[in-house]
């Protein structure tokens, strides 16, 4: 981040909007916004008795309020503080040394879930659907909302809601979901079909004159401020501040079909692209260096959570990334050895990219909610879904047989001395609780576990450290209006070498009473991600040191940098930072993408057995499923991961 040529005035940060209810994450004063939004459905189990506290005896008094809708919080979201400071102090050894012993509450529960994820929310779903239809399941979740990276974000601009995704994007690739990860959607009620014919409008940015994309250079990084616009790189890097031979390689290299590697056989190729960073064939093979390397330096960040560097260049060859169409590579016969997994299950699939709840896939989430929780989520359809209204006091409701409980962290799980259950402590709202279970799905993150299940191996816990996420911003920022971009003639906005890695009008969804802005002069969702792995230093080296440079940075100077960029990108076409933007919301993710396996990076792929492996393994009555499982961040690892916990715990009946 720099020191912005725009008074604060000009940015309008002295300006009153909805990111002040909640900043860094912490409650200043709630206003309606916040505490609701514009749809209908239940307001709160307020009214009702029942909603528990944690000793589950219908604990919240008839009249007391709701509290905030978690959803429509701006300011620091994500891992919001209040969220990971126990996490934290388990890490750092301190825990135990105040918190006393727990407090035993609730009835035993036939299954405890850690983590109220897309990964949690399912195995609590195919244990119910395929081990026991009347089981009691407990999720407990350290956020104030369920989803994980899931992450719903609504605004109210001009008495109009808008949704947005804070974390997981989309449903990507449906085809190459396996059986068992695939077959939920049909549970959930989930067509996606509707997608292609009627929900995601395909001809909306044509429409609309908005279907090219701006590049930004940064004068504190490229000399002098510049936007260039096209749909080539020749006319993208006309006029724009970067040295001529540099311009020419870019061109050859993004627009161009040459063959770097000419003379290796296609094996030779393979072989070779293996052994490889994407950065070093990039250096060695086409002869990308100075600003033509910086430029393309965190080009893979927004996708993996790397940057070129730490990105395998046989998998990017595999995924068709630029500069690899001119190698004349074998296709037909693969997916090749040694390609992460990632890279196999985009293997021959090329769907399109529209299966997009307007939340994202906290879609998903929520559908999952409902089916465990019909009570706390009303409707039946998937347009209802989107704009239903979720009764918070209802997910932890001694009348559920499946429980959410939220703000609630995990400090310890661990077996009963007969074997024959297991025993969960955690901690909610400054108090230590047990509760017992006859198994336990830890869908949590992994690096977390060794931290938390004393009854893992040495080599289970040096394996559980061994799941490193990868640090990233999901900001969303609701506009007044959208007319500077489609002066500009742009969907989005990439900023080359920036703290931004891009910012992008949402996906043009309409899903029934929802509706996706129509025109320029309507409010709209902007999202723009950051993705915070330094490069230079290895992947787990550079998310760690990514996760330090988050964990010090203010919701303040996040807003000012959204500011600045879109008004030094858009200024030209009237965009006023000032009075176009209503609100802001930023979600944070010190952990966010899983880890990828791949070569040259790890000297255990594919070979194994992996991390994921060795932690995965089931000990008694705990498993393990999440993303980290299984080896990549697409929402069918969390499904399938969650079906191999769950069918695990069925053989133990």
């Amino acid at each position: 981040m720099h020191e912005s040529s725009w008074s604060d005035e000009e940015l309008g940060m002295k300006r009153r909007i909805t990111r002040r209810d909640f900043l860094d994450g912490v409650a200043v004063a709630v206003g309606a916004a916040a505490a609701g939004t514009a749809f209908a459905g239940s307001a709160s189990a307020a009214e009702e008795p029942g909603a528990a506290a944690p000793g589950g005896a219908g604990a919240s008094p008839a009249g007391k309020p709701a509290g905030p809708y978690p959803p429509a919080l701006t300011g620091m979201r994500g891992s919001h503080a209040g969220s990971f400071e126990v996490a934290h102090s388990l890490r750092d050894g301190t825990f135990w040394d105040k918190a006393g012993e727990p407090t035993q509450t609730d009835r035993p529960y036939d299954l405890v879930v850690v983590g109220a994820g897309i990964s949690g929310l399912s195995a609590a779903h195919y244990y119910l659907r395929d081990v026991n239809p009347k089981a009691k399941i407990l999720i407990l979740d350290p956020h104030d909302d369920f989803g994980g990276h899931a992450k719903r974000n609504e605004f109210t601009v001009n008495g109009r809601t808008l949704i947005g995704y804070g974390g997981s994007q989309s449903i990507e690739n449906p085809s190459a979901y396996p059986p068992e990860a695939f077959g939920i959607f049909a549970d959930l009620g989930i067509d996606l079909k509707k997608f292609e014919t009627t929900y995601f409008d395909r001809g909306f940015y044509a429409r609309h004159g908005v279907r090219g994309r701006a590049t930004f250079f940064a004068k504190e990084i490229w000399g002098r401020d510049h936007v260039g616009k096209g749909f080539s790189a020749a006319q993208t890097l006309a006029g724009a501040p970067l040295d001529d031979a540099s311009k020419q390689k870019l061109i050859e290299v993004l627009d161009g079909d040459t063959d770097w590697m000419a003379g290796m056989t296609r094996d030779e190729k393979v072989n070779r692209l293996r052994d490889i960073s994407y950065g070093t064939y990039f250096t060695q093979y086409a002869g990308v260096t100075g600003d033509a390397y910086r430029y393309l330096r965190h080009s893979t960040a927004g996708g993996t959570g790397v940057n070129i560097d730490q990105f395998p260049a046989l998998d990017a060859a595999s995924m068709f990334y630029p500069g690899m169409s001119g190698l004349g590579l074998d296709y037909d016969h693969g997916p090749w050895p040694g390609i992460s997994k990632s890279g196999v299950r985009f293997w021959g699939h090329e769907d399109p990219y529209i299966y997009h709840f307007p939340d994202g896939n906290a879609g998903v989430a929520r559908a999952l909610v409902r089916k465990l929780n019909p009570k706390a989520l009303p409707g039946s359809t998937m347009e209802d879904l989107v704009t239903a209204r979720v009764d918070y006091n209802r997910l932890d409701h001694d009348a559920s047989t499946t429980r959410i409980r939220l703000n609630s962290t995990v400090v310890r799980v661990k077996h009963r001395p007969d074997g024959r259950s297991v025993d969960v402590a955690y901690m909610q709202g400054g108090k230590l609780y047990t509760v017992r279970a006859a198994g336990v799905v830890m869908a949590c993150w992994n690096a977390m576990i060794p931290y938390i299940a004393p009854d893992l191996s040495d080599a289970q816990k040096a394996a559980g450290h061994e799941a490193v996420k990868y640090p990233m911003i999901y900001a969303n920022i609701a506009l007044t209006n959208w007319r500077a971009w489609q002066r500009l003639g742009v969907s989005g906005v990439s900023f080359p070498g920036g703290f931004w890695g891009s910012a992008s009008l949402d996906f043009p969804v309409s899903m029934g009473d929802y509706r996706f802005s129509a025109n320029p002069d309507e409010p709209i969702v902007v999202h723009m991600e950051a993705m915070l792995t330094k490069p230079d230093m290895n992947r787990q080296k550079g998310a760690k040191a990514g996760r330090g440079a988050l964990a010090r940075m203010t919701f303040e100077e996040m807003e000012r940098s959204i500011r600045d960029n879109l008004a030094r990108s858009l200024g030209a076409q009237g965009f006023d930072p000032a009075a176009d933007i209503a609100a802001i919301t930023t979600n944070r993710w010190a952990h966010g993408y899983a880890r990828w396996y791949s070569t040259p990076f790890d000297a255990f792929w594919p070979q194994g057995p992996t991390p994921a492996d060795i932690i995965g393994t089931p000990v008694g009555r705990l498993t393990v499923a999440t993303t980290d499982q299984a080896a990549h961040g697409f929402v069918d690892g969390a499904l399938e991961s969650a079906y191999r916990a769950v069918k695990y715990l069925g053989s133990l009946r």
